[in-house]
């Protein structure tokens, strides 16, 4: 939180060094956030790209009321949902884009381990569009109800109902796929 704060402070000073620095750090917690929403691999590299280039553009003129993390998540789901609005798409969650590791060569671990993760991001692709937004923002993108309900314009309220119904739809189908 504490480099979070210096890193904004030196990016409104220009510094391209702290531009990379979020970058690297948050890049892959945000291409998981985007990739789950938009089930595109392609897509969401753009959205992510999207991002970056305005948080350059807006050096000078960050300000950031919450933490970083949270700042560049909805930032993320906004230029997703731009690009699906604009594109006219439908979310369909392709399992083989979504796989975002190498296979490392441990084959019957990573065996196992695919299996699960085949089964998790097909259940969240399963998941109405608006509880898929609550699930992954609250558990990947580190953002509390309060900042998730304000993102989707709903009460805390809603965006707690959206994530319990999401945690319970998912259980429901990874159980059906034996996972759970």
């Amino acid at each position: 939180m504490l480099e979070d704060r210096f890193l904004v402070r030196q990016l409104n000073q220009g510094s391209m060094r702290a531009l990379r620095r979020i970058y690297e750090k948050y890049r892959e917690d945000l291409f998981t956030i985007v990739v789950s929403l938009v089930g595109d691999r392609h897509l969401a590299e753009d959205c992510l790209q999207d991002v970056f280039v305005h948080l350059a553009e807006s050096a000078g003129r960050i300000r950031i009321r919450s933490n970083l993390k949270g700042y560049l998540a909805g930032a993320i789901v906004n230029r997703a949902r731009d690009r699906l609005r604009r594109e006219s798409r439908q979310v369909d969650c392709p399992i083989d884009e979504l796989q975002l590791e190498e296979t490392p060569p441990h084959p019957d671990e990573q065996l196992i381990c695919d299996e699960q993760t085949s089964a998790l991001l097909q259940a969240i692709a399963g998941l109405p569009v608006e509880q898929r937004e609550v699930f992954i923002l609250y558990a990947q993108g580190a953002m509390s109800f309060r900042q998730i309900a304000g993102q989707q314009r709903v009460s805390i309220r809603t965006a707690h109902s959206r994530y319990r119904y999401a945690i319970n739809k998912l259980r429901v189908l990874l159980k059906k796929a034996n996972v759970v």
